[in-house]
């Protein structure tokens, strides 16, 4: 698992998600499939950025994430 940060450049349809981080589900040649809080979305690498984390924070925010997401539902 990778966490990243959402880097929105230029990029309209990333407008109020730059800063957000994000996890990693799919890498593709020139994109990822992110999850965020609200959804996931599939986004070109020039706008992720890693975070580095261990694999033990990762899961910390693997947690958050499904806790945000179970609130939304």
């Amino acid at each position: 698992m990778t966490l990243c940060q959402i880097l929105a450049k230029d990029n309209s349809e990333l407008k109020g998600k730059g800063g957000c981080w994000d996890i990693v589900n799919q890498v593709n040649d020139f994109s990822c499939t992110v999850k965020m809080w609200d959804s996931e979305y599939t986004v070109g690498l020039q706008h992720l950025k890693s975070y580095n984390y261990l694999p033990a924070e990762c899961e910390q925010m693997q947690v958050i994430c499904d806790g945000a997401s179970a609130q939304r539902s």
